[in-house]
């Protein structure tokens, strides 16, 4: 029982870890951006920005004139089957219960952008919190623009039982399908053989 606390601990220490360490990094970056913007000239160097200036600005109006606010859930964890064996993965929970709470925005082309925090059973059932940054360009390919298609990407900072709770940066892909303020997402982690390789996804909700 103690140990159970003490992993419990863990990673509730963890996922405040990377909550306040995210928002605080968010904040500094959005008064930084303030600060330049008030300090530089206007010059044709400010047309030609990098893509890590585009993606701190990015991070900063999300945080600073967010849209709208959303809930997670998580609902799939999927091996994949040609690299694990049927006995790993009869040893797998691939029920990620859990939650998060995030904020987004929609950028002047449509695109979308969601700072976000999750925390969820992995495929070992322990707890998995996961923190950062999301953006998927946006496609409206029928009449109905209430239905659209998304990919792009997360970058993120998570923290794993089997890795003592240690934080490890984490960039993937992702894509979406959504209809009015429920959308499904999706990332796939990528490993060798009976490492990685999982799908993983869950639904948005915009409140």
């Amino acid at each position: 029982m103690k140990n159970l606390y003490s992993v419990n601990y863990r990673a509730v220490f963890a996922f405040a870890f990377l909550t306040f360490s995210l928002f605080l990094s968010i904040n500094v970056k959005a008064q930084d951006n303030v600060i330049n913007s008030q300090q530089q000239n206007v010059s044709s160097q400010e047309n030609d920005k990098g893509l890590w200036d585009s993606y701190k600005n990015n991070v900063a109006e999300t945080w600073m004139a967010p849209q709208q606010q959303d809930l997670f859930l998580p609902v799939l964890t999927r091996h994949n089957r040609h690299t694990h064996s049927q006995k790993q993965i009869d040893g797998y929970n691939e029920h990620p219960w859990g939650g998060g709470y995030g904020i987004s925005r929609y950028d002047e082309k449509g695109n979308w952008h969601g700072i976000y925090a999750m925390a969820f059973k992995d495929f070992f059932n322990k707890w998995e919190p996961v923190a950062g940054y999301a953006y998927e360009k946006i496609w409206q390919p029928l009449d109905d623009k209430e239905f659209r298609l998304g990919a792009g990407y997360i970058t993120a900072v998570s923290a794993r039982d089997n890795y003592d709770y240690v934080p490890f940066p984490l960039v993937l892909p992702l894509v979406s399908v959504g209809y009015s303020r429920l959308t499904f997402q999706a990332t796939y982690i990528p490993g060798t053989n009976s490492k990685g390789n999982v799908l993983f996804g869950w639904l948005r909700l915009q409140i």
